[in-house]
């Protein structure tokens, strides 16, 4: 019983760690952009790049550690899911960045988060054939909070930083329902769409080149947003996620927006507005009914 409990206690605090590291991205993007002379662009190839290497290592040393000698990390025959998903990696990743150049950290968390739980609602409606009335209202409340949040009037936020936001949003949903159709563990998936978005962020950064700058802090900045917050972030995350039901997954992940707002706060000062409270409390409610709905009908369904 209590090696059951030393386990479970083990899950749950590498779980919020891998979730620190994904709030992480958000403060430490905003806070090159903010506080550094690095562009967006920069800052994007740069975190790509290092988040590619970074999981590469790791894959390497996953295949190492169980004998594994199939190198599931090559790049050749890849099929189209692959391509697909390094494009909506690098669409994500590139409108996140230049959406921070307008928005506060945890605003834009907010949208991001509810943007990505949107798309993969919008996805499994698809799939499943339809949602119940509950998840329903559930989507429709998110949707109220995001328009409270969006809203013409005091404190609200820059509408290109958001706009750009909610493309960064719906990208990362589109590359979170891949990876499920994809038949590999995620560590090698996400090992492969990684450096595949590099032959996306090639052009990218040299097109750029005219207008591209640099600093030794924004650089360092980046490279841990790529290596550290998204690399090993999501290498732990995949690795304990198998431990929770989905239901849980999901509910956890809505500390994210909360952890990136109070670290906005923290580290750049920035405001803890009462319209943000309301937009936060409104969207995440509506997606913790989801969530429910979601399980509800799922194990009505298995019964």
């Amino acid at each position: 019983m209590a090696l059951i409990a030393k386990k479970e206690i083990t899950n749950s605090t590498m779980a919020m760690l891998a979730l620190l590291f994904f709030a992480a991205n958000s403060v430490l993007c905003r806070m090159a952009l903010a506080e550094t002379d690095i562009d967006p662009a920069s800052f994007t190839s740069i975190r790509l790049a290092s988040g590619a290497v970074m999981l590469f290592v790791l894959a390497w040393i996953d295949c190492w550690r169980r004998g594994d000698d199939d190198d599931g990390c090559k790049l050749i025959h890849r099929p189209t899911e692959h391509w697909i998903a390094a494009a909506m990696l690098f669409l994500y990743a590139a409108s996140f960045s230049f959406a921070y150049m307008y928005l506060d950290t945890g605003v834009g968390a907010l949208v991001l988060f509810a943007f990505v739980q949107l798309t993969m609602f919008a996805y499994s409606h698809h799939k499943e054939g339809g949602a119940t009335g509950l998840e329903y209202i559930g989507a429709l409340t998110a949707i109220c909070g995001l328009g409270y949040l969006v809203s013409p009037g005091m404190h609200a936020p820059d509408m290109w930083g958001a706009f750009l936001m909610a493309i960064s949003g719906i990208a990362w949903g589109a590359y979170s329902v891949l990876g499920k159709e994809i038949k590999l563990p995620q560590l090698k998936a996400n090992c492969i769409n990684f450096r595949l978005s590099l032959f996306f962020v090639a052009p990218f950064f040299l097109l750029n080149i005219p207008m591209n700058t640099l600093s030794k802090e924004g650089v360092w900045l980046a490279i841990a947003s790529g290596a550290i917050a998204s690399g090993v972030g999501y290498a732990i995350w995949y690795w304990v996620v198998k431990q929770f039901k989905a239901t849980q997954a999901g509910v956890m992940q809505l500390t994210v927006p909360l952890f990136a707002a109070y670290g906005g706060y923290l580290f750049l000062d920035e405001a803890l507005t009462m319209r943000m409270a309301i937009a936060a409390t409104v969207i995440l409610a509506g997606i913790a009914v989801t969530f429910l709905a979601k399980n509800r009908k799922q194990s009505t369904a298995t019964q």
